[in-house]
């Protein structure tokens, strides 16, 4: 089963937050979350105009995430507010189904106070004890720095670049840095 135990975190401004496994029953917080994620957060890569996620659908995939051994959906929450979402999906085919990969936001007022680090603390911990992962990996904007000190910090390593992959506007674009993590 994709779950964790829930485990509480202080962040640095002080305030008291919870990491959790996200359920079924989140669905309609976790689409409002990543509506504002979107809106405020300049590396995602889907944009706002992109995201047309239901409640109803996004409470099947969580369902799907929860039954699936290599599947993982966690939330940071304060005060019964999301303020951090990850996921994590493996392989489809036999082949990959040891390795994965993740997406990670968090809202804008809690940036730079331990969210991102909680929220990676508890899935690398899920993964040193799923029997299934052996590596986790990432792709993240060149630019933004602050993750990718994160990543280092956690023992990412850099596997390459995507030269030009996420286009800004007509003119700009940033490459995307492939990063993984090797649990065993």
């Amino acid at each position: 089963m994709g779950e964790i135990q829930a485990r509480q975190f202080m962040a640095k401004n002080g305030k008291q937050f919870v990491v959790r496994t996200a359920l079924p029953n989140d669905a309609d917080k976790v689409v409002d979350f990543i509506r504002t994620v979107l809106g405020e957060a300049p590396y995602l890569l889907t944009t706002e105009a992109e995201f047309k996620a239901t409640g109803e659908q996004q409470k099947q995939l969580l369902q799907q995430m929860l039954d699936d051994d290599g599947k993982l959906a966690i939330l940071a929450e304060y005060d019964g507010e999301i303020i951090g979402f990850l996921d994590f999906h493996n392989g489809h085919r036999l082949r990959t189904k040891h390795q994965g990969s993740f997406g990670m936001s968090v809202k804008k007022d809690f940036r730079n106070q331990g969210v991102g680090k909680a929220l990676l603390t508890m899935l690398l911990d899920w993964a040193k004890e799923n029997p299934l992962i052996e590596k986790v990996c990432l792709e993240v904007a060149a630019d933004n720095t602050n993750a990718l000190r994160l990543y280092r910090n956690f023992g990412f390593v850099e596997e390459g670049v995507k030269t030009k992959a996420m286009k800004i506007d007509e003119q700009t674009y940033d490459d995307l840095i492939l990063m993984a993590y090797f649990v065993d």
